[in-house]
């Protein structure tokens, strides 16, 4: 964020723009992630919190925003602090609505649930690694399902989900702060 800031002091019209734009949607996201981290601190939950994980193995890598850590689940949470209404369709598609001026405009973007399900198959070939045999790793593949649990946060408190239409595994997945 300092790098865009710099960047964005020496750069001038359309790419000062753009930088500016990156640079808000940084803040925008580490906001959400504050608020995320200031409920689950406050949640009164037995539980380790780490944040702004960076995985890598194999060619996979994963930015996980919150790794929580419980007696039963461990659970990978994407942060996502958007602006605007967001819609989930019966395809599990994820658009967003939004209100300019006058007119209304909507917008597909990629699905955040996707996202997190490649950051659960990172932490699974990473630990995967550390089972010594074929037993071990066929009961840890097993029991992966039921241990690791994605979820997906919209932080931003005024955003409205319409998730009514939404498959029931994305549903599942998906909460508003």
């Amino acid at each position: 964020r300092l790098k865009m800031k710099s960047l964005s002091s020496r750069a001038s019209g359309k790419i000062k723009d753009k930088i500016d734009e990156q640079i808000a949607i940084a803040e925008a996201g580490l906001k959400g992630e504050h608020q995320i981290a200031f409920e689950l601190k406050n949640s009164g939950m037995d539980m380790l919190i780490m944040h702004d994980l960076y995985l890598e193995k194999n060619g996979l890598s994963a930015q996980i925003d919150f790794l929580v850590i419980t007696r039963k689940h461990i659970f990978v949470i994407e942060c996502k602090n958007l602006y605007g209404n967001i819609e989930i369709d019966e395809k599990g598609n994820f658009i967003r609505h939004m209100a300019q001026g006058k007119f209304y405009r909507k917008e597909g973007f990629p699905s955040p649930v996707s996202q997190n399900e490649r950051h659960l198959n990172t932490l699974k070939e990473i630990r995967r690694e550390y089972k010594n045999n074929c037993v071990t790793q066929g009961l840890f593949d097993k029991l992966f399902p039921q241990t690791y649990r994605s979820i997906v946060v919209l932080a931003n408190p005024k955003t409205i989900l319409n998730d009514s239409k939404a498959p029931g595994e994305i549903r599942k997945v998906v909460i508003r702060l």
